[in-house]
Formats: structure tokens, sequence, C-alpha cells
């Protein structure tokens, strides 16, 4: 905001920031079009997304509320025959436990009488911190340790790569209960194990996309010119491999997502948190009589983890040259 001769002049909007996102819409309409799946995707994961972030909101009830209502059958002394019987009777509220999905509780009720509806709001949340924050970790740290392993080759590439044949020869999931067991069960440390267990994935990724690269013309003649490995690495080489990173990100949410429902089912997940995991293991023994809890938390896990997939297949094919005619 400026002044000239006592006015006050607004500048105008930036008309540049206007084409921009113009042009942003217009892509992503033409992403839907052409890849419907991945269409469905992506409006999967804004979704979750949304709802994550405006959790509190759209709860409608406490997470940790307890509902109850008052016993018709209380009685205030009542006799060993009539506990055995009732054993709610010596009480004068029955908490509203296992109740059907209804207006009050659109998911119904746990066994503790909570709403389930806001546990399965609030899971969202952890499941997105998990997802995207182990995916960070592992796709930056795969860059790192892939361009350097792939660009230099020769022994440090052999070494690099025999150390993540280690990590590969152990199962995924049993990778990740170890590491959860050795430290405290909170949400910074399942996401940095989670992170750490696909570098070996993603490590590889990156390799094979810079060994694609790293021969090339213009790599060839950056060197001559007497470039830096660094510049060379991030000039040339790093944009040619952002497809891959993208991809790697995208897809390996859902599976992190996933990987932190399955400990969590186990009981190594994070604690004093809603976690899918956990409601889905709660609902487990009831699930004869009582499915909602399982079903609504499992049926999240699924949406979820779906979006994910779809949304990283779709970019694979859109960013993938070898895909894109396809």
């Amino acid at each position: 905001m400026t002044e000239a001769r006592g006015e006050v002049i607004v500048p105008e909007g930036d008309p540049n920031l206007l084409i921009r996102l113009g042009s942003g819409l217009r892509s992503v309409l033409r992403f839907i079009r052409g890849k419907p799946l991945g269409g469905i995707g992506l409006i999967i994961a804004v979704a979750f997304i949304l709802i994550a972030i405006f959790a509190n909101q759209i709860q409608r009830h406490d997470q940790d509320q307890i509902f109850d209502s008052p016993n018709p059958d209380y009685k205030a002394n009542p006799t060993t025959l009539e506990l055995a019987r009732n054993p709610d009777i010596g009480s004068p509220v029955v908490v509203e436990q296992f109740a059907e999905p209804s207006g009050k509780h659109w998911f119904g009720t746990d066994k503790f009488g909570r709403d389930i509806w806001s546990q399965v709001i609030h899971g969202a949340r952890l499941s997105l911190i998990v997802g995207l924050g182990a995916s960070v970790i592992a796709v930056i740290g795969g860059l790192v340790i892939g361009m350097i392993s792939a660009y230099y080759a020769g022994i440090l590439d052999l070494l690099i790569q025999r150390i993540v044949d280690m990590l590969q020869a152990i199962p995924f999931l049993v990778l990740v209960l170890v590491f959860t067991q050795i430290s405290e069960p909170k949400v910074s440390y399942v996401v940095l194990w989670l992170g750490i267990a696909g570098l070996a994935i993603t490590t590889r990724l990156i390799r094979s996309a810079v060994f694609a690269v790293r021969e090339s013309e213009f790599v060839l003649a950056a060197r001559v010119v007497g470039a830096s490995d660094l510049r060379i690495m991030v000039r040339h080489v790093l944009p040619n491999v952002v497809a891959v990173l993208i991809i790697a990100f995208s897809i390996g949410i859902g599976a992190y997502i996933l990987a932190e429902a399955a400990i969590s089912f186990l009981g190594a997940g994070p604690q004093g948190v809603a976690s899918w995991g956990k409601m889905v293991q709660a609902g487990r023994g009831s699930l004869d009589l009582h499915p909602w809890q399982t079903v609504f938390a499992g049926g999240a896990i699924m949406m979820i983890v779906l979006g994910f997939n779809l949304l990283g297949d779709a970019l694979r094919d859109v960013l993938d040259p070898r895909l894109r005619g396809a």
C-alpha cells in the first residue's frame, strides 16, 4: 500500500499469480479427464487431508467422551441374586456401549461407550502424519544415498548396496517391529522407523534412475567444462529424477499408512492417540455381534490406501516417459 498526494493507492493483484492458478487448475482437470482412476484417488486423498485438518470441527463429540444413560433398573442395595442376574443393577447409570449407528452416533459406539465417528476422524490425522512423514524421510534419504551410490559407483556403490541388501533381507514389518521395540511408543519414533525401513526400496529406485542419467551427454558436457560433482548432481541429475521421487513419495504414503495400522493392530504402534489399527484390533473380539468399529476403521484404512495407490499409479503413468503413451 502506498500514499501519493493524499490518496491511498492499493496495488492491483498479481496477474501472473492468477495465470499460474488458472494453469494449475487446468492441469488438474486435464489429469482427472485423462486418468479417471487417478482423479478418484486424488479426490479421496484430498478428502482425507481435509478431514484430518478439520477433525476438531467435524468430530461432533470428543473422542474420549464416554456416553451413558440413566439405569431404569437401578437399585441402591441389590442382593447377591439380583447382581448375578443383572450386574448393572447397582449402578445409577449404564454406559452406552456397542450402540448401533444412529443420528446421535453416526458410526455407533465402542465397548467403552465412545463415539466411533470421532475416533475415525482423529485416526485420519495420525495416519496422514505417519504416511507423509515416513514417505518424506524415505524419499529424501533414498535420494541422497541412491544418488551418491550411482553417481560415484565403484567400491562405494558396492558397499552401499550390500547394506541395502541387508535391510531388504529382513521383512519390512519385522524390521519396523524391531525398531519400535527399542524406543518409546511415540508418533515421531514410529514415523522415523518406518522411513528408515523404507530406505532400501527408495534407494534402489533412485539409484536406477541416476544410472540412466549419469552417462547422458549433458552430464558429460558439464564434467568437461569443469563443473563440480555437487553442481552436476543438483543442477543436472536431480531434475531428471524428480518424476521418480514424486512417484515413490505418493505410492509410499499408502504403504506406510498400512504399515502403521499393522503395527498398531499388534500393539506396537503410537500410544495415547486414535489409531485405525488399534480400533480394528479392539473391535475384533465383538466382530460377530457389533462389527461397526472394525468395519468403519478398516474401511477408512482401505479407502485412504486405495486413494493414494490410485493417485501414485496415475502419476507414474503421466510422469514416466515409457508409459506416457500407454
